[in-house]
Parts: C-alpha cells; structure tokens; sequence
C-alpha cells in the first residue's frame, strides 16, 4: 500500500505501507512525511489537510493528535469518493504503471 499527497503546486511525499495500516501507523505517516511536503511544496501557514472518514483518520487517537500538532483538517462529507481528488490521482497512476 501507499500514502501520498499532494497540492495545486505538485506532488508531495510517498510512503511504502508493509501491512494493516491503523492510526498509529498513520500517525507515523503524516509525522515524517506532512511538514516536509508541505515545505517542499511551499504552502503557506494556511495549508488544509483533507482526508476522508476512514477510520484510522477520524479515531479519537489520531484526532487528538492533529489536534495537538495544529494540524487543520478539512470536514469531509460521508461516501462522497467522487470528491476525493487523491483517487483520481491514484487511478491515473494506476493507469500509467500497468502499461
């Protein structure tokens, strides 16, 4: 599995997922792959993190710790992954690795 983001000015950073990934795990993710896309991208203070209502982005844990790392996360409406715009990314790559 992979994790990956990404912002009008480019692609972010890509982690290598081994395994169940839960809210530790994502938690580890975000802390050493969200600042430093959000430099190499050059996003200002005002960055948003937008993430769907899996529940290892919205468990008690990993919301605490956004929380307390000021993170600000964007509401995000239930079953609506035609708005999710990292799944259309993840299928054009999809499309480009299997040719």
């Amino acid at each position: 599995m992979v994790w990956g983001c990404f912002a009008a000015s480019g692609p972010g950073r890509l982690a290598v997922i081994n395994g169940t990934m839960n809210s530790a795990v994502y938690q580890k993710i975000l802390k050493k792959n969200i600042r430093p896309s959000v430099c190499d991208l050059k996003l200002t203070r005002t960055w948003v993190l937008p993430q769907d209502n899996d529940p290892k982005h919205t468990s008690k844990f990993t919301s605490e710790w956004q929380k307390n790392s000021k993170m600000k996360i964007l509401e995000w409406p239930s079953q609506t992954p035609d708005l999710n715009p990292i799944e259309m990314l993840w299928h054009d790559l999809k499309k480009v690795v299997h040719a």
